[in-house]
């Protein structure tokens, strides 16, 4: 079964392709958007309050957008790379982006970086989907330093931070992000940018979003990424053990790996084909379902 992005009105069953945080949503957010429903703030414009809260999550500025498309595409707007040279392999996004502005890319490995000349904008994914890749905020502002001296950028992709025990570049690079995965409420398309955005639409996320996340507040994030953090050093384990018996899986610094092998039947997991992989990509959920996938990937065909 193939990865496709699963919509409300199917059926999907165990679906190991969803990247979304495996706790689900934070605690209180349902209500929160009930309650949002119930004042009808969806009659009304955005108060922008989430991004205060968010800030403070974060403790830089943030740029809130409908997602973290409309995130990457003003940020491309912002940053006007004559070209555009995407960190491979990755999210397909970036190349998408960049057609749809006109702006020439090239696929290049981690190290390729240094290629860049001016005018060039590096796009880097970090933790990188779908390998699960971390590289340190050291290298990676230091490597943004260097290009900057000869007169390229770099934009970094931190949409799975929160899974990691990592850093952010911010605010020393451009940093986009999606916290939809995160808080595990892909529907509510929450995106935004780490640095300033100049010429940002006035009406940039939708209400019951807004409103949810500020109810939840920084400190209720805060709480929510401790107890993704601690749920993935406790379950990952179990199942990398249980799983490595049957086939090779890559290490990750987050809750999805890259298994070397044939997808399951039964299950949908998400092909790597067109990144130039021979194998799937899947994502932990419940010890239940964990259970299921490991079934379906090692009992015997």
């Amino acid at each position: 079964m193939s990865h496709g992005g699963s919509s409300w009105a199917e059926d999907v069953g165990l679906d190991f392709s969803d990247n979304s945080n495996p706790i689900g949503p934070p605690r209180g957010f349902a209500e929160a958007v009930e309650e949002a429903v119930a004042r009808r703030v969806h009659e009304r414009f955005p108060a922008h309050l989430a991004e205060e809260a968010l800030a403070e999550y974060e403790g830089v500025d943030v740029v809130l957008f409908n997602g973290a498309t409309e995130a990457l595409l003003y940020a491309f707007l912002e940053l006007k790379p004559r070209r555009a040279l995407i960190v491979w392999p990755t999210y397909g996004d970036y190349l998408r982006i960049a057609d749809l502005l006109g702006v020439p890319a090239r696929l290049i490995p981690p190290w390729g970086a240094e290629s860049a000349g001016p005018g060039d904008l590096v796009v880097l994914c970090n933790p990188n989907n779908p390998t699960g890749a971390y590289l340190p905020r050291d290298w990676v502002v230091d490597t943004a330093y260097r290009l900057l001296r000869r007169g390229a950028k770099m934009l970094v992709d931190e949409s799975f931070m929160d899974f990691a025990d990592g850093r952010s570049a911010a605010p020393d690079v451009p940093v986009v992000k999606s916290y939809g995965k995160f808080l595990a409420v892909p529907g509510l398309r929450i995106g935004a940018a780490l640095f300033e955005i100049r010429r940002k639409p006035p009406w940039r996320v939708n209400s019951i979003a807004d409103y949810a996340i500020w109810r939840i507040g920084a400190e209720g994030l805060r709480d929510h990424r401790r107890a993704t953090l601690s749920y993935i050093a406790e379950e990952k384990p179990r199942v990398l053990a249980a799983l490595r018996r049957c086939v090779p899986v890559a290490p990750s610094s987050v809750h999805f790996h890259i298994a070397f092998s044939d997808p399951p039947p039964g299950v949908k997991v998400r092909p790597l084909d067109d990144k130039g992989i021979r194998g799937f990509r899947f994502s932990l959920k419940s010890p239940r379902l964990n259970d299921a996938l490991i079934e379906a990937i090692c009992k015997p065909k």
